[in-house]
């Protein structure tokens, strides 16, 4: 009895032995992986790099986070490579340690664009095409990561330099029902001009003047002014467009959901081929 016991402990297989007898070349195919993000990353890198140094100050937080994210990639994939190639447990736990951090920055963007899916809610302005935005429809928890307002005049000067509103104001003999018939951008919507609600009548697309039926109760319709570095760059309808903005340029959320898998499927090509190098070096 004791003996045939034995031997059906024996025969009894193991929960992990089913990954033992997997021939898939996991290592091969995350080196090809991380041998082609190498080169991707390392394009990306130089090319960022050398933007950063020709662009404007307006301009520079968007290579400067390329750089970030750029130098983030190229230092995971080149751990990856090595690791795969020579491989390597101690090249190995550096590659996962930057592949974690990856995965928490990423599924932390997914979270934010879900977030501003949800929030960014233009309201359509009656018997016109212009829609208008509203910095109170966001958290408080989004206003404050997106919108710092020790740091706003940097984000206003930014916008005056652009000239962001020269498009609308390039045709000063508009119409006022021409001019609520325009599709009008985001930003253009909340920068160029005051919030329809305000009640002031339109003259030409970058003068208006006070009404009877003008509404002063409003911050923004206070804020307002006919000039050309002021007109409602103060104005939360121009933050919470900032905020739109921002929700415009970072992809849909289907393509943040598609990068986490994708990533993840990388990473666990990676798992395993760890896991079966140092099962090799065990043996």
């Amino acid at each position: 009895m004791a003996r045939d016991k034995e031997e059906q402990n024996e025969e009894k297989p193991s929960p992990l032995s089913c990954l033992k007898n997997i021939s898939f070349p996991f290592n091969t195919t995350f080196l090809i992986a991380n041998s082609i993000f190498l080169a991707t990353s390392a394009f990306w890198f130089v090319t960022v790099s050398t933007l950063h140094y020709k662009t404007d100050e307006c301009n520079r937080f968007v290579t400067t986070l390329g750089i970030f994210v750029s130098f983030s990639l190229l230092s995971m994939t080149l751990a990856g490579f090595y690791a795969a190639y020579y491989k390597s447990d101690c090249l190995f736990r550096i590659h996962f340690f930057i592949f974690f951090l990856w995965m928490f920055v990423v599924v932390a963007k997914a979270v934010f664009v879900y977030r501003l899916n949800n929030e960014t809610n233009p309201r359509l302005f009656p018997g016109t095409k212009i829609h208008e935005f509203r910095l109170e429809d966001y958290s408080g928890w989004v206003r404050r990561l997106v919108i710092k307002n020790d740091e706003w005049y940097r984000t206003r000067r930014c916008l005056v330099k652009g000239n962001v509103c020269n498009n609308i104001f390039s045709n000063q003999n508009m119409s006022a029902s021409e001019f609520k018939q325009m599709n009008l951008t985001p930003i253009q919507s909340g920068c160029c001009k005051p919030p329809l609600s305000c009640g002031l009548t339109y003259v030409k697309p970058n003068n208006w003047t006070i009404s009877r039926y003008y509404n002063n109760v409003e911050d923004d319709c206070r804020t307002w002014n006919n000039s050309a570095n002021t007109l409602c760059f103060d104005c939360d309808s121009c933050k919470a467009v900032t905020i739109a903005d921002l929700h415009h340029t970072s992809f849909s959320l289907t393509f943040n959901i598609l990068h986490i898998v994708f990533s993840l499927s990388i990473g666990i090509v990676g798992w395993f081929a760890w896991l079966r190098i140092l099962r090799e070096t065990e043996n």
